[in-house]
């Protein structure tokens, strides 16, 4: 028996040892990231936590409020107060000019790809790229009631309930150290033209909505100006940002390492709809001008960016082809972007 407890307490010893040289380096990472190599990674290690809802403490332990929000938001020179870059065209759109506006092209005869599936692959992140030809397919789904007394649906719940073949996480819902159960939404939202949730004298950041021919459109605006501008379904993510707009890719945003889901829309009228795996070890996440290159270079004349981190998911066809990173695995959301059966995806 005293030997059964010598070989415990030793195994328990060599445990706890290595837990204990497992936080040491995490400790001496973040501190080497906190103050080196380069301020370039200062501000992507800050940002990384920032953007989260439970480890916001994380660059707190190092720096002062104050000093985070300075990394954050370093005062701009005056070459870098326009956010916006207009790159050469042939890199995103093709043949198309970047300032045309979107014209919807007759959607694929029945029986022809209405679905594009792609693989996007770095050496920091993997994800994936859904083409949608038809961008009638395009739903935003939505709880029926939204408030403090509801909880939001799983992504196969909404899936589920729209008979979906395709679907996405969308919108950011109020999530109090990573606690939320999705049902109030981080903004507002837009259902049949009517505005559901959020004021109509609000004004909102990083807005993606469709108006009755399916054209996407991306800004800040009020819920006013939204419903004014004739958008009948739409919803923001307050963290933003507009990623293209108007054939202009937006560079400087910044951003932590992290999941990201986007969506976007070509010139013709397909639909582009992005998630970016994140918090794992082959899959780190894409900051905002990373994912903004990658919608310009597929195609967007318009994209935003949506509620990322620990919910961005994506479901085809009844499979999970991206996994959220949250502990506990699917998180309850407010709302969700779903594409309506009609079409079988080219992989």
């Amino acid at each position: 028996m005293n030997k059964f407890f010598r070989g415990l307490g030793k195994t328990m010893a060599v445990l706890l040892i290595t837990i204990l040289a497992v936080l040491l380096n995490v400790v001496l990472a973040c501190v080497i990231l906190s103050y080196g190599p380069s301020p370039e990674w200062q501000r992507r290690f800050v940002a990384t936590f920032d953007e989260t809802s439970a480890m916001k403490f994380v660059p707190r332990i190092f720096f002062s409020e104050d000093e985070v929000q300075q990394i954050l938001h370093p005062t701009p020179t005056p070459a870098e107060e326009d956010p916006f870059e207009e790159l050469p065209f042939e890199q995103g759109a093709g043949e198309q000019d970047a300032g045309q506006m979107v014209v919807v092209a007759d959607p694929p005869a029945e029986g022809e790809q209405q679905i594009e599936m792609i693989d996007i692959k770095t050496p920091t992140y993997k994800g994936k790229l859904m083409k949608i030809h038809d961008p009638s397919l395009v739903v935003f789904g939505t709880l029926d009631t939204y408030g403090y007394d509801y909880h939001g649906l799983y992504l196969t719940e909404f899936i589920e309930k729209y008979n979906a073949i395709a679907g996405s996480n969308a919108g950011g819902f109020i999530d109090p150290n990573g606690t939320g159960n999705g049902g109030q939404p981080d903004g507002m939202v837009i259902r049949d033209g009517e505005l559901i949730w959020g004021y109509a004298g609000t004004y909102y950041v990083d807005v993606i909505g469709f108006d009755k021919d399916h054209i996407l459109h991306v800004g800040d605006m009020t819920g006013q100006e939204a419903l004014d501008m004739g958008l009948v379904d739409a919803l923001n993510f307050s963290g933003g940002p507009v990623l293209v707009k108007d054939g202009q890719v937006r560079q400087g945003l910044g951003g932590g390492v992290n999941p990201r889901t986007c969506l976007g829309q070509m010139a013709d009228g397909t639909v582009l709809l992005m998630v970016i795996e994140g918090r794992r070890p082959d899959s780190l996440g894409a900051t905002y001008d990373d994912v903004a290159m990658e919608m310009y270079e597929a195609g967007a004349v318009n994209a935003g960016n949506l509620d990322g981190g620990s919910s961005s998911d994506m479901y085809y066809n009844g499979e999970q082809i991206i996994w959220n990173s949250f502990y506990t695995g699917a998180r309850q959301i407010p709302n969700a972007i779903l594409v309506l059966k009609g079409g079988a995806a080219n992989e």
